[in-house]
């Protein structure tokens, strides 16, 4: 008789656990080393967004759009989350941001040749910036009409325009430079360098569009997992697998 109420009690465990269990689809761009279905887990922000969303029992399911989709559906409710956000004013409007998950150190990279130091905006008067579409980048910078802005698509075709002298320096997240350095430019990476103050620094986020009633709950599921799998070591060892 035991042995059959603990059966009975193991089964309706299981069965509560599964309807308990949700899927959810995160949108992102491909954003390497964040985002990218070939880099282990899908990469280092979609490994720590789906293993906060497991902790509180829900299944992230990532869907790769360009970054215009991805931003413009999520606005709209089409996704349940957009998994690599920064905050700005705009996108405030229609989104519920989680806390932090990860920090971006956005930095200049200089030709090696270069003398050139960093410590104020107005130090870029006059110079030809390479920065990337559809990044919030720091306000100041971006609406500062006398730093000279280049805008690509990649930040390959940057470092490849600052190796050859084309531009002063390109404007890039670090982990993504230090990811393309390695992979795209190969053998000339001694011919760059990166100058010892950053722009600035961004908070990465998930958020989930104002206008699904279940966003404030994911939202709020999606920290206490992050809180947990901090707390217990995992984010620290998913930080650690990956290297650049």
């Amino acid at each position: 008789m035991k042995k059959t109420i603990v059966l009975l009690l193991l089964l309706s465990s299981v069965f509560f656990t599964h309807v308990q269990a949700q899927e959810i689809t995160v949108v992102s761009n491909i954003w390497p080393p964040y985002v990218d279905d070939s880099l282990p887990d899908g990469g280092l922000a979609m490994k720590i967004v789906k293993t906060a969303f497991k902790r509180v029992g829900y299944t992230a399911n990532v869907r790769i759009e360009k970054w215009e989709k991805a931003l413009a559906g999520s606005k709209m409710g089409v996704y349940d989350v957009v998994g690599a956000v920064w905050k700005s004013d705009s996108r405030k409007k229609k989104l519920i941001y989680s806390q932090p998950y990860l920090k971006n150190n956005i930095v200049f990279v200089a030709n090696a040749n270069s003398k050139f130091e960093y410590n104020k905006l107005s130090d870029l008067h006059g110079l030809l910036v390479g920065i990337l579409t559809d990044y919030a980048y720091d306000e100041k910078f971006i609406k500062d009409p006398r730093i000279l802005k280049f805008k690509a698509n990649r930040l390959t075709q940057n470092l490849i325009a600052v190796q050859n002298g084309q531009l002063d320096l390109a404007v890039a997240d670090k982990r993504l430079a230090l990811y393309e350095l390695k992979h795209f430019i190969g053998g000339n990476q001694k011919n760059f360098r990166f100058l010892a103050n950053n722009l600035t620094t961004r908070n990465l986020y998930i958020a989930a569009p104002k206008a699904n009633k279940e966003s404030q709950t994911i939202i709020k599921k999606f920290n206490q997992g992050l809180a947990a799998i901090r707390k217990d070591g995992t984010y620290q060892k998913i930080l650690d697998s990956y290297t650049f």
